[in-house]
């Protein structure tokens, strides 16, 4: 998943003073092809979601006011059930607040390529919400002597919230379905070549329930019938207008990080009245200058960039207590399989099942990184370290069993509790790696700022293996910066699901 923006749209003098700046005179069959044309919208999506939220909004009051006093009456206060024509009435009351809530907090905004656990959160807070405004809402009410029971509207907003998870689900299902058929997909052109271009596209091949649909690349340093990863150079940036057109285009990435920013608003500009959005992928400058903040002196307004990256000691001592009683308690459950693990490999082939290695830590401070032995004994003997391949000789049959589901790295548990590693994190590297890398990328050695991790946002994003490590680095930064303890869980439960699905794990 690219970190990739929006770029507002600019304006101009004239209509036509974008087509003259990119130096490309548009036909007129090519500026009726691109205006006419009815881009995928996401307001169908959006509508399903609300309806979707409110109909198991209403259908969960019935359903909890009947099992709360039909299925379990001995604890009905007074033995009888209240007026359920006063719960029918309130229903279309709480729905609506549901649906009210959701818009407040940005729940219906269409994101692409976002996780269900990304979801999931964001359903789980806006629900916090809604308990806060239902409660709120029967404790102000007045009728009589009758009141709603409180009981029941927090069961109410639990079997709510399960019921609309469920639901958006199943959305969620049909839309990657029609997605992957080439439905309610967007045409997709690529500007650039390059490690920034090829991660695009290889994230775009990889998740086509994102609904994007390659059509080409466009390249300033490639000739016209080219490739960019496999995909056809189909022009270039200067005639960007023209290939909009003519391929029916409807979402531009510009992945050229050393294009200037002007030259970008420039072919922007360009296409302004034609249907398409730009995004842009950031350079490493770009999530570097992230890290700016605002300050003054005496109402002189300044800017403050953060030299570097880290953690506060509050935050370093919530990630280690959550790393010592999670790693702890997942050290324990993974102790018998950990055990038939150990027999297997003893018994399989020549050598000692549990390998230490020598990896670099926070601080770069080195520490011995267990795991499960996977490669023949004498693996590195003739090539020394080495990084592993996809075709890799020298792993055992049950070797490439454990990397293909991750099972090697289970005794890296015990560094988690040591303190050596944590749950989520850069991942370790061997010394001569990490020399290679500090002299090759600025920045590396901002990652030893932090524990590194037996998973990470790089590695649930497929980038591990021979991925190129600019790619990785840019996904590790991400996460120092913008570490919580909820992003922790987010990662580990992605972790979870993508463990069949890693197409990097070798």
């Amino acid at each position: 998943m690219s970190k990739a923006d929006t770029l507002p749209e600019r304006s101009s003098q004239t209509e036509t003073a974008g087509v003259a700046q990119a130096g490309v005179a548009a036909t007129p069959s090519v500026e009726l092809a691109a205006l006419s044309r009815t881009r995928p919208r996401a307001g169908w999506l959006r509508a399903l979601r609300v309806g979707a939220d409110l109909t198991m909004a209403l259908l969960a009051v019935p359903l909890v006011y009947w099992a709360r006093f039909h299925v379990y009456p001995p604890y009905i206060p007074g033995g009888e059930p209240p007026d359920a024509l006063r719960y029918a009435a309130a229903t279309p009351v709480v729905a609506v607040t549901v649906v009210a809530v959701f818009a407040f907090m940005d729940v219906y905004r269409w994101r692409r390529g976002v996780e269900f656990i990304n979801e999931l959160f964001s359903v789980v807070r806006a629900m916090l919400v809604v308990a806060v405004v239902v409660l709120a809402e029967i404790g102000t009410y007045r009728d009589g002597t009758f009141t709603y029971s409180r009981l029941t509207a927090v069961y109410w907003l639990v079997a709510a919230t399960v019921m609309i998870l469920l639901a958006r689900y199943g959305l969620r299902l049909f839309q990657e379905r029609l997605r992957v058929r080439g439905n309610a997909v967007d045409r997709t052109l690529v500007v650039g070549s390059g490690s920034a271009a090829d991660l695009v596209i290889q994230r775009i091949r990889m998740f086509p329930d994102y609904g994007y649909q390659l059509v080409g690349a466009v390249a300033d340093d490639l000739e016209l019938g080219g490739s960019v990863a496999g995909v056809d150079v189909v022009g270039r940036p200067d005639h960007l207008r023209q290939v909009i057109g003519e391929h029916g285009v409807d979402q531009v990435f510009i992945a050229s990080p050393t294009m200037g920013h002007d030259r970008v608003l420039e072919l922007v500009d360009s296409c302004r009245d034609l249907p398409v959005e730009f995004r842009i992928v950031p350079s490493m400058l770009e999530l570097m200058t992230s890290r700016i903040t605002s300050d003054q002196l005496d109402g002189i307004p300044l800017l403050q960039f953060k030299r570097s990256l880290g953690m506060s000691a509050s935050n370093a001592v919530l990630k280690r207590a959550f790393d010592l009683v999670v790693g702890g308690l997942c050290l324990l459950i993974a102790l018998p399989l950990m055990a038939v693990l150990v027999l297997l490999i003893r018994v399989t082939s020549l050598g000692p099942a549990l390998l230490r290695q020598t990896r670099v830590g926070v601080g770069e401070r080195s520490f011995e990184m267990f795991k499960f032995r996977s490669m023949r004994q004498d693996a590195e003997a003739e090539t020394g370290p080495v990084l592993a391949s996809a075709e890799d000789g020298r792993r055992t049959w049950v070797g490439r069993f454990l990397r293909r589901f991750s099972l090697d790295e289970l005794p890296q548990l015990w560094n988690i509790v040591r303190g050596d590693m944590s749950l989520v994190g850069p991942r370790p590297e061997r010394p001569v790696f990490v020399r290679q890398f500090k002299s090759s990328f600025s920045g590396y050695g901002d990652r030893h700022r932090v524990r590194p991790g037996l998973t990470g946002w790089a590695q649930v994003n497929d980038l591990r293996g021979q991925t190129p490590i600019e790619e990785r680095l840019i996904y590790d930064l991400y996460y120092i910066e913008n570490w919580s303890l909820a992003f922790d869980v987010k990662i580990i439960l992605i972790t979870l699901f993508r463990v069949f699905t890693h197409k990097n794990a070798y």
